[in-house]
C-alpha cells in the first residue's frame, strides 16, 4: 500500500515522543527528580541567553572562569600552607622555630641546661636549631623555622664527609626524640660533640 510508513520511520518517531520527559516513568527520588529539573532549567536559560544576548552570556562565562581559577589557586595554596607548616614527608615535626633575638650560641646554652635537668630529648631539639643556625651564618644551609632536620640536611651545602655526619646527627636526632629510643646524657654529649666539629662547604 502507497503511503504506509515502514516500520522503521514508524519506530524512530514512537522513540522521538516516548524519550521525551513526560513519558519518562523510571521511579526517580524526589530531591534528584527536582535537581534534574533545576539543571535543565538552567541549561534553558544558558541557551536562551547565549542567543538573545550573546555578549552577556560571553561576560558570564568568564566570570565564573575566573570564579573557578581562583577557587583552585586558593586550594592549591591552602594545600601548600598545610604541607609546608606539617612536616616532612614521614609527618615528622618540624624543628623548634628559633628566636629573632636568640643566636646559635643561646641555643646551644640552653640544650645543655635542659640535659643537666634531664630533658634529653628537648636538648637534641635546641642543639640541632643551634646547629642549623651555625650552618646558616656560614653560609651552608638557608636555615628557615619551618623546616624540618631532614630537609635541613638535604639542603645543606657540605663537602661529602660533612653531608653524611650531618646525616647521621639527624638520623640519631629522629631516633631518640621520634623512634623512642632511651636516649642518655651521653648520648646527647656525643651528638653535641659532633655537630660542634668543624663544616666545610664542597672542595674545602
Amino acid at each position: 500500500m502507497q503511503g504506509t510508513p515502514d516500520a522503521a520511520a514508524l519506530r524512530r518517531v514512537l522513540d522521538g515522543v516516548f524519550s521525551a520527559p513526560a513519558y519518562r516513568w523510571a521511579d526517580e527520588p524526589g530531591p534528584l527528580r527536582l535537581l534534574r529539573e533545576w539543571w535543565r532549567r538552567l541549561g534553558d536559560w544558558l541557551e536562551g541567553l547565549r542567543a538573545d544576548n550573546p555578549a552577556v552570556f560571553r561576560a558570564l562565562m568568564v566570570l565564573l572562569l575566573l570564579t573557578l581559577i581562583l577557587l583552585l589557586a586558593h586550594g592549591a595554596w591552602v594545600i601548600w600552607k598545610t604541607v609546608r607548616s606539617g612536616g616532612g614527608p614521614d609527618g615528622e615535626p618540624a624543628a623548634p622555630p628559633p628566636r629573632e633575638s636568640h643566636d646559635a650560641d643561646w641555643y646551644y646554652r640552653e640544650a645543655d641546661r635542659a640535659a643537666a635537668d634531664g630533658r634529653l630529648s628537648e636538648a637534641l631539639q635546641l642543639a640541632f636549631v643551634g646547629l642549623a643556625l651555625t650552618l646558616d651564618g656560614q653560609g651552608l644551609l638557608r636555615y628557615h623555622p619551618s623546616k624540618t632536620p631532614a630537609e635541613c640536611a638535604r639542603e645543606a651545602n657540605l663537602a661529602g664527609t660533612d653531608q653524611e655526619r650531618m646525616g647521621d646527627l639527624v638520623r640519631a636526632l629522629y631516633a631518640h626524640v621520634f623512634g623512642g629510643r632511651p636516649c642518655q646524657v651521653a648520648d646527647y654529649r656525643r651528638w653535641r660533640d659532633a655537630g660542634s666539629l668543624a663544616w666545610h662547604a664542597p672542595g674545602h
